[in-house]
């Protein structure tokens, strides 16, 4: 195969394109899964190129470009081998530039196409998704391998997701430092949710956990539908747009510190599901009450109430939570207070000082009383050697 030149243009970066041959069959089978996950082809490069790129226009009104790294995907059985492996070997270009070569994976700084970087058994109807950004600059003679247990397990929804061992090989080093990546197996007829999903893992930058997380939340199509951007059912109730509902949001003082409320709990939420300390995490519905019911794996259990960290530091450096309600109850000067026995643990989202998603854990009795009321905390707390990293270091 030789190499296609490649242009620059505005500082965009364009994919290095390939001469191909024999992958006819898995550009036709992307055709078809383009249509059968709710598409229209608008626009597709010719199938002797390589990656593939495909303008979609989905029946949700969205409008899609994919730039498609196919990877041929094959089971045949080998003396050794697992007989139900599938095995894709990553090859582009000519063999002479595998070393000699930097083959890197191109990405739309823009954010407006999606790259995918697919195994593709066009026999068999069957596709696994890798992660992109794992895979760049391509290390081509790299094979990589999926399982008809994987694919036994997408069930009828056509969707699973599983975690890949990348501990270092004797050619390779990791290409995560958990050891590990995300793979997701997928039938034709989700195709389009698996784009929204690397869109959505891309946009966000999503580590291998994390992108694990995310994909399981991908299974069920409806709830694919809902989280990669179909109508909301607040933009049907407010007749407005997300976008113009946000604004409304970021306009107003009171509406962004409910929400960042919200956002705090739902990321901690998602932190300690994937804490491997923590066994379960169960949301409670009681506006007035704690946040979460937390178990972990060594049988502790704790009530848990999420709050922001103040954004200012004081003059020696001193980081502050406030522990009150927002909220006032008429004729109760207690009304906003929270009493020692309302929860077990506080965690503290620091975003607001450090501008990432993560948070202090600390215990109800070991925090500052209010001074006029006796078995309430007080209102502001300092954020210093009472609190840990994690949930299970608590004492």
């Amino acid at each position: 195969m030789n190499d296609v030149a490649r242009a620059d243009l505005a500082g965009r970066i364009y994919a290095r394109v390939y001469q191909a041959s024999g992958r006819g069959d898995m550009h036709a089978l992307l055709r078809r899964a383009i249509t059968e996950s709710g598409g229209r082809v608008v626009w597709a490069s010719d199938h002797k190129r390589a990656p593939f790129y495909f303008g979609v226009q989905t029946d949700r009104g969205e409008s899609l470009g994919l730039l498609i790294y196919p990877i041929r995907l094959t089971r045949v059985v080998t003396k050794g081998r697992p007989t139900d492996e599938h095995h894709a070997q990553v090859k582009f270009g000519a063999d002479s530039t595998w070393k000699s070569e930097v083959h890197p994976v191109a990405f739309d700084v823009a954010g407006v196409d999606t790259t995918l970087f697919l195994g593709i058994n066009a026999k068999e109807d069957k596709l696994v998704g890798l992660d992109p950004t794992l895979w760049d600059p391509m290390p081509l003679g790299v094979s990589f391998y999926a399982y008809e247990r994987d694919f036994d397990q997408m069930g009828a929804d056509g969707w699973h997701v599983w975690e890949v061992d990348t501990r270092r090989g004797h050619r390779h080093s990791a290409r995560t430092p958990e050891g590990f990546e995300c793979r997701v197996g997928f039938t034709p007829n989700r195709l389009l949710d698996f784009a929204r999903f690397e869109r959505r893992a891309t946009d966000l930058g999503l580590d291998a956990a994390l992108r694990v997380n995310l994909a399981a939340q991908f299974r069920e199509s409806s709830t694919a539908s809902k989280m990669a951007g179909g109508i909301h059912p607040l933009e049907k109730q407010f007749g407005l747009s997300a976008p113009k509902i946000l604004d409304l949001i970021a306009e107003r003082r009171m509406l962004t510190t409910a929400v960042k409320g919200g956002v705090a709990e739902a990321h901690l939420e998602q932190l300690l599901e994937l804490d491997p300390a923590v066994s379960s995490v169960d949301r409670r519905t009681d506006d007035r009450g704690a946040d979460f019911d937390v178990r972990l794996a060594s049988g502790r259990t704790f009530v848990v109430e999420c709050k922001n960290v103040s954004p200012t530091v004081l003059a020696d450096g001193t980081v502050q939570v406030e522990t009150q309600r927002t909220r006032n109850s008429k004729d109760d000067p207690t009304g906003r207070l929270y009493s020692f026995d309302a929860f077990d643990v506080v965690a503290a989202c620091m975003f607001s000082v450090t501008g990432v998603w993560e948070f202090k854990y600390a215990r109800t009795n070991q925090l500052k009383p209010h001074a006029k009321f006796p078995g309430f905390l007080a209102t502001k707390q300092a954020v210093d050697s009472r609190w840990t990293d994690t949930i299970d270091e608590l004492p």
